[in-house]
């Protein structure tokens, strides 16, 4: 598959004597490895007698090339414009997940693979299990192969056996399409995917996105030491190993025992323009919106993820409790979105707590950012996170957060609590007393959520993540 990629680049004229040499060397570093150039796209406006040294560049670069003039007479500018049109192979890039469910990381699959650029990248997906409300929101362009529709063998007890089944098909479907490189997310993927594509030799990069030592045992599930010591190998003959916070990169190279400096951060992205456009579109149920009948001081919170113990949602209800008793002349509200496991229980502690009408689990939301947007406050309750894409999102839309300081992400983004309040985690009292300092003091709120969009903006927007990542594919596939 061949694409074209465009480079402009304007030279000062004092190449004419022999200062050339470093701007070769920067147009050549950003050459793929199989790039070449059209002789006849190459085309340069310059002085004529510039004509020489552009020829010269080119032929640096394209040994059979040749320049040209594209105007008869030379302009009075010292500066020339140097436009080339480059031939390239794109780059045939495999995303690896479990499957696609509504988490974090799911999301900034989906996020990668709508964004990536086309001009250089050839997308395709990889998933344990075709499965997810996520599915839908794949560019059509992105060819799906799920392990579960390639191996149609009945599932096997035998331990290891359905793991090394994976690790063959995906070596397989490597090899089939002749993939250049492989992205994975979550260890769990990784123990997949980096074995696969290291077993045929194809480079890989795998993504870290939660601090090892307190994210691997919840999920690691059975033969935790053999998988520790599987993702070790992994990661130290991976061609790249990135983190979504620079305190889970460190953490993981003590966890898995790494080389120092082995893992790079790369924080996840946010596509503001899409959020916002969510926001707007979507509408949103009565119970949320209506006024409060009994004509109290309406507080709305939000929180969303999976419904599971590691979210911490019992404590947050707790704490909604609480602050119902302790600020009678408020009235809270708190959706938590998603799905999970959990449902039953948390449904029959709100239902003990008497807040049926105050606190509703409306599942998973396509237009989460709508909720973000029209709540007082967001609740990250989590006693485990990497880099929370909710809270990034939440951010994004200007609302107030209040989150539990759990290594490492929280903290990371709210800069040790200057965009945002940060409370104890595992503490119902901390998130309590977060959302009730934000409650009492709405300048604070607007202040915090202020510096929180600057936040996003500059170091979490989609575009620049998106970069960040593309780079690290490009340089996994030209080493």
């Amino acid at each position: 598959m061949q694409g074209r990629l465009y480079i402009t680049m304007n030279f000062a004229s004092t190449v004419q004597n022999g200062c050339h040499e470093g701007l070769v060397t920067q147009l050549a570093s950003i050459l793929p490895a199989e790039g070449r150039l059209s002789n006849d796209a190459a085309s340069i406006i310059l002085h004529e007698n510039e004509r020489r040294v552009a020829a010269g560049f080119v032929r640096h670069l394209t040994p059979n090339s040749s320049v040209f003039p594209c105007c008869s007479s030379p302009t009075a500018s010292s500066i020339f414009l140097f436009r080339i049109c480059i031939i390239v192979s794109r780059i045939r890039v495999v995303f690896s997940i479990g499957a696609l469910h509504g988490g974090g990381s799911e999301r900034q699959i989906v996020s990668a693979l709508t964004h990536l650029d086309r001009q250089r990248f050839e997308p395709h997906l990889y998933v344990i299990y075709r499965d997810g409300p996520l599915l839908p929101m794949l560019p059509d362009d992105v060819p799906v192969a799920a392990y579960e529709e390639r191996d149609r063998r009945l599932a096997t007890r035998i331990p290891g056996a359905m793991h090394r089944r994976r690790v063959a098909d995906m070596s397989r479907y490597l090899q089939e399409i002749d993939a250049d490189v492989c992205y994975d997310r979550t260890f769990l993927m990784t123990l997949v995917a980096a074995e696969a594509a290291q077993q045929v030799q194809v480079p890989n990069v795998s993504t870290i996105v939660t601090d090892p030592s307190t994210g691997f045992a919840p999920v690691a599930g059975r033969f935790q030491w053999f998988k520790k010591r599987s993702l070790r190998r992994l990661y130290e003959h991976s061609t790249a190993v990135l983190a979504v916070s620079s305190g889970a990169a460190r953490s993981a190279e003590r966890f898995y025992q790494l080389t120092p400096g082995r893992v790079f951060t790369h924080y996840n992205g946010v596509d503001i323009k899409r959020i916002r456009a969510l926001s707007e579109s979507a509408t949103l149920p009565d119970w949320w919106i209506a006024p409060s009948a009994a004509g109290r001081t309406l507080v709305r919170l939000v929180s969303a993820g999976r419904l599971n113990h590691e979210k911490g949602f019992h404590l947050l209800i707790d704490a909604v409790a609480q602050l119902q008793k302790k600020m009678p002349d408020r009235e809270f509200r708190l959706a938590l979105l998603g799905e999970g496991g959990h449902r039953d229980a948390l449904q029959q502690q709100i239902a003990a707590h008497g807040l049926t009408d105050q606190i509703r689990m409306p599942g998973f939301q396509d237009a989460a950012p709508a909720w973000y947007c029209t709540a007082d406050v967001y609740v990250l309750s989590s006693l485990v996170e990497g880099m929370p894409n909710t809270v990034l999102e939440a951010m994004a839309c200007e609302t107030p957060v209040v989150a539990s300081r759990c290594p490492h992400g929280p903290e990371e983004i709210l800069e040790g609590g200057r965009c945002g309040v940060l409370c104890e985690v595992n503490s119902t009292v901390g998130l309590e007393d977060g959302v009730a300092k934000l409650v009492a003091d709405t300048d604070l709120a607007k202040q915090l959520a202020k510096l929180a969009l600057v936040r996003i903006e500059s170091d979490f927007s989609q575009p620049v993540s998106q970069l960040r990542l593309e780079t690290a594919l490009v340089n996994a596939a030209h080493p």
